[in-house]
């Protein structure tokens, strides 16, 4: 009975902690992948398109390089656009509001961050195709893949504190499932692009850098077909 006692007390004791009401605060987290490419950035007039907000920390290191920055944040106008749900034909439909670009504009490197993680693999390959469109022939395309079994509900926010490390500022305390998308997933929602770097970091996110790939005279990792059934022989 002491010993039922006891465990009815933990057990209460347990309940009684008090949830999450606030996101954590922000993590550093190393970032290999984006620390080669702003290393390979042509210098001086880099092209470069933030698909995340503008944060004072990311202006600051574009402007060191001395890069020409464009901002889309993209998760502000699917909201202002109210497409977040929407079905992949729509969705296509306003791709040119969403992520308008000027005749012949071109960028040397675009900054996904998480968000191919929230748009999946309905929306996001069509906003992928135009991005490829756009990318010069030495350019990247830089994204981090959730690989944990959970991820925040909303993207997150990301600065680059310097080449090599990432803050990532968790905005909301709810979670979803993650995608967990592996490597010939990845290619396969960019065709025309490879990624020959990833690096996995410690807090659950995959990081890649996608290339052009005739840059690396590989073809596009195939993607596992499904196995066919073979008919049993007549006996």
């Amino acid at each position: 009975m002491s010993w039922l006692r006891q465990t009815a007390g933990r057990d209460e004791a347990l309940g009684e902690l008090p949830l999450p009401t606030a996101p954590p605060p922000p993590a550093e987290h190393p970032a290999a992948g984006l620390k080669h490419v702003l290393e390979h950035l042509p210098r001086p007039g880099a092209s470069v398109l933030d698909l995340g907000p503008a944060l004072a920390a990311n202006l600051a290191c574009f402007n060191d390089l001395r890069a020409r920055l464009r901002i889309a944040d993209l998760d502000a106008a699917i909201d202002e656009l109210g497409v977040r749900e929407a079905p992949p034909a729509a969705w296509e439909r306003a791709l040119a509001q969403l992520l308008p670009l000027r005749e012949g504009e071109r960028f040397d490197l675009v900054l996904a961050w998480d968000l191919p993680n929230y748009l999946g693999k309905e929306r996001w390959p069509a906003l992928a195709r135009r991005l490829t469109e756009r990318l010069n022939p030495a350019g990247a395309l830089h994204l981090l893949a959730r690989v944990s079994a959970t991820m925040p509900a909303r993207p997150c926010h990301y600065r680059i504190l310097s080449p090599g490390t990432l803050s990532e500022d968790v905005l909301v305390i709810e979670t979803l499932p993650a995608p967990r998308l592996p490597h010939a997933e990845v290619e396969r929602l960019h065709p025309g692009l490879v990624a020959p770097r990833s690096h996995l970091g410690k807090h659950g996110v995959q990081e890649y850098v996608l290339e052009h790939a005739s840059r690396h005279d590989m073809p596009p990792r195939p993607v596992a077909q499904p196995r066919q059934r073979t008919r049993p022989r007549p006996a």
